[in-house]
């Protein structure tokens, strides 16, 4: 079984494309997902706002597990700064 299938250009002349039914399934098998792109991780540094002291850990990262404690947007303590100012 043969699909006949005609589209118009912008010169409004009509050009046509013929296609088996087991092309069109292949084609349609073809599919583009978000999922097959490998995720962006960056390394990045925080410092200690108090005594700079530094750790570096991945975007995927949690700064607690780094022994950092944010306290803002991207400004941390030390876990032993933030036991001296009161934030852990």
């Amino acid at each position: 079984m043969s699909a006949k299938v005609q589209y118009l250009t912008s010169t409004s002349a009509a050009s046509s494309y013929s296609s088996s039914d087991s092309d069109l399934s292949s084609t349609s098998s073809v599919r583009h997902s978000m999922d097959s792109t490998q995720p962006i991780v960056s390394v990045e540094v925080l410092r200690c706002l108090r005594c700079a002291r530094a750790e570096e850990i991945t975007s995927t990262d949690d700064p607690s597990s780094s022994g950092m404690v944010q306290i803002g947007t991207n400004i941390y303590y030390c876990n032993r700064c933030a036991k001296m100012t009161g934030y852990k």
